[in-house]
């Protein structure tokens, strides 16, 4: 018996090395992936929306794009913002009630960055 013993032991070290290790390795991957998520920061995704606007406030509309799906498209000086005969258009024709598409970058907090908003033929907004 005294020689089963013996065998055991190694037997024992072999799997609690095994598995020691196999639980370092685990960790690490996630620590590996904490450590590079700076050197890959997430591309921007190209999104449109197509719209009423519903509310409207300084740099920001929300626009419910239908079925209660709404959206906030955030725009800046930057943004082009036209009627959809290419004509221009001024901040102060987007309207509650007005119909727009705008195409932008979609944010990982699920905002829309419009680089374009384009309003559309024929949209009576409320003037405010």
């Amino acid at each position: 018996m005294a020689g089963n013993a013996k065998t055991a032991n190694p037997i024992c070290r072999i799997f609690f090395v095994t598995t020691f290790l196999l639980g370092v390795a685990t960790l690490g991957m996630p620590l590996r992936a904490l450590a590079f998520q700076d050197q890959n920061p997430p591309q921007d995704i190209s999104f449109s929306v197509n719209g009423t606007i519903t509310e409207k406030s300084p740099g920001k509309l929300t626009v419910d794009s239908g079925q209660d799906m709404l959206f906030t498209v955030k725009y800046d000086s930057t943004t082009q913002i036209q009627r959809d005969d290419g004509s221009p258009a001024k901040d102060s024709d987007l309207r509650e009630g007005t119909k727009i598409l705008a195409k932008g970058t979609l944010t990982e907090a699920g905002d829309v960055i419009a680089k374009t908003i384009t309003i559309e033929a024929g949209s009576k907004g409320s003037a405010k």
